[in-house]
């Protein structure tokens, strides 16, 4: 009976033992992912080191390549579980209810919001991505792909609804997704400009203000097409 109560305890030791290690190891991935943007976006993809990435992490670096493979998955890893896509879809609004321009208005902030809070991720986009085409690939299908045709949707339901007028939604979507991203790009990235709460405010709804009524005036001429 000693016997088996002994065993029992060690079995129990053991799997205690165990258990932390799986934990540890997640929490390791994590923290070279959240380390791997962060040098992203301060290197570049050529200056970012799977060395640094590792020091920052506080990790071997023999870790990184255990959980990743090379710099090229790793990258490619935190663009699918750190671009913040899924932060934009829960933030922005799909109500047919509200009126289009709190919306529109309410939406644009939301999503600037989210940027602003993972300024690394964009830093990412906009380094030396483009000098490699399998990169260029991979953030275009995870990130941008993926947001046009959410926003899309979005924007052909309330064309359904009578909300806005029939057009091509993906034009519609890629207007206003280029419209967020110049101004988060020139503001926020290049510190275009101090933040004002209520410039950026008259802002918006100037450019709500211009997408749902446009900026024809009377003397414009006609519509052709």
């Amino acid at each position: 009976m000693v016997n088996n109560i002994c065993k029992q305890s060690l079995t129990y030791i053991t799997m205690r033992g165990k258990r932390p290690t799986k934990g540890r190891k997640r929490r390791a991935r994590e923290r070279i992912l959240d380390s791997a943007l962060v040098e992203f976006g301060r290197n570049g993809y050529s200056g970012a080191t799977t060395r640094g990435i590792a020091a920052r992490a506080e990790v071997n670096e023999v870790t990184v390549f255990r959980n990743f493979g090379s710099k090229k998955e790793l990258f490619k890893s935190v663009l699918r579980e750190r671009f913040p896509l899924e932060d934009i879809r829960r933030t922005v609004l799909t109500d047919v209810e509200m009126p289009i321009d709190e919306l529109l208005a309410n939406n644009m902030k939301g999503v600037l919001r989210v940027l602003r809070a993972n300024k690394h991720m964009l830093m990412v986009i906009f380094s030396d991505v483009w000098k490699f085409p399998e990169m260029r690939k991979a953030l275009y299908e995870i990130g941008f792909r993926q947001g046009i045709e959410f926003l899309s949707e979005l924007m052909e339901a309330q064309m359904r609804a009578g909300r806005i007028k029939k057009m091509d939604p993906q034009i519609a979507a890629r207007s206003i997704m280029g419209m967020i991203q110049g101004y988060f790009m020139i503001n926020d990235l290049l510190g275009g400009s101090e933040y004002d709460e209520k410039e950026e405010e008259r802002f918006i709804r100037g450019l709500v203000s211009i997408y749902l009524d446009g900026a024809r005036g009377k003397r414009g001429g006609a519509t052709h097409g």
